[in-house]
């Protein structure tokens, strides 16, 4: 079986070589998977990874630049990552990703998923940036997460990336602002959009920064807002899990029965992934 695996790889190999860049571009779309070097269990080489090294061989980077725009989100995404190992328009291309807010279908070995392509490209220039601060002698793991915290920290490229998620109106991926937020210090400049982000945008990442200094506008928030505030989408509701948390964790009867109003009242959250019932069900709450 090992032997026919191999060969079948080899065959793989070689038809991938014969073909035009118009077909494995082609070849990629009708695949439609975001995949790294290796998937699955056992890391097996990934035909559609070698597609776009063969791809690479084949174009300039000129057409390197024109696949980072193409109407393809799979193709986006190899083009853009590969621009950014090399540091090549890095706030460009985010900045459209941003804008075009789509996503798409990845494998990274054995973790696959959805992932939004401007997330894509944050991670690959995150990682460009902490590979280059460490070295194999750093082997042990404060002293290693150390260096690459402050290197990123001193990076003018990814500051300009964490301000491009902050002062986006998009309904981007919620992790980008439970990294950033965990991870910058919230200066008077910052804090007016964070107040916007937090009673505006019902972001609660933001909102756990301002709460304890705008308890005013906290508590209108909750008063005359929150029951319509719009939570219906993967990444929003994942702001109403914390929402909940905090309104519970209060132990304010008033703030108990503003979270069964609003669940009551709004059904959706039930088909997104959260941790909203284990709330419940910790703080006593029936709906």
């Amino acid at each position: 079986m090992k032997h026919i695996l191999s060969f079948l790889l080899l065959v793989a190999s070689f038809l991938v070589l014969g073909q035009t860049k118009e077909e494995l571009i082609q070849k990629m779309i009708d695949y439609n998977v975001f995949e790294s070097d290796c998937v699955g269990i056992v890391c097996s080489p990934s035909e559609q990874f070698n597609r776009f090294e063969k791809l690479k061989s084949l174009i300039s980077e000129k057409e390197l630049f024109e696949l980072a725009k193409h109407k393809e989100p799979v193709i986006r995404a190899y083009a853009a990552t590969e621009l950014v190992k090399n540091h090549k328009e890095v706030i460009q291309l985010f900045s459209f990703e941003i804008n075009k807010n789509e996503n798409v279908e990845t494998q990274d070995g054995c973790l696959g998923g959805y992932d939004d392509l401007s997330w894509i490209i944050y991670n690959a220039y995150k990682w460009k940036v902490a590979l280059k601060s460490i070295t194999k002698a750093d082997t042990i793991d404060d002293v290693r997460n150390e260096k690459i915290s402050d290197a990123l920290a001193k990076d003018r490229t990814f500051q300009k990336l964490d301000s491009i998620v902050l002062h986006s109106d998009k309904d981007l991926y919620y992790m980008f602002y439970h990294i950033i937020l965990k991870n910058i210090k919230i200066d008077e400049y910052l804090l007016p959009r964070m107040k916007e982000l937090a009673l505006k945008h019902n972001n609660s990442f933001a909102f756990d920064c301002i709460a304890d200094k705008y308890p005013d506008e906290v508590k209108h928030y909750f008063e005359k807002d929150f029951l319509r505030a719009d939570f219906n989408s993967p990444n929003k509701v994942m702001y109403l899990d914390r929402f909940v948390e905090y309104l519970l964790e209060s132990k304010n009867e008033n703030y108990k029965n503003l979270v069964v109003k609003k669940l009551k009242k709004h059904n959706y959250w039930r088909k997104y992934f959260n941790t909203i019932e284990q709330k419940l069900e910790k703080y006593q709450v029936v709906l």
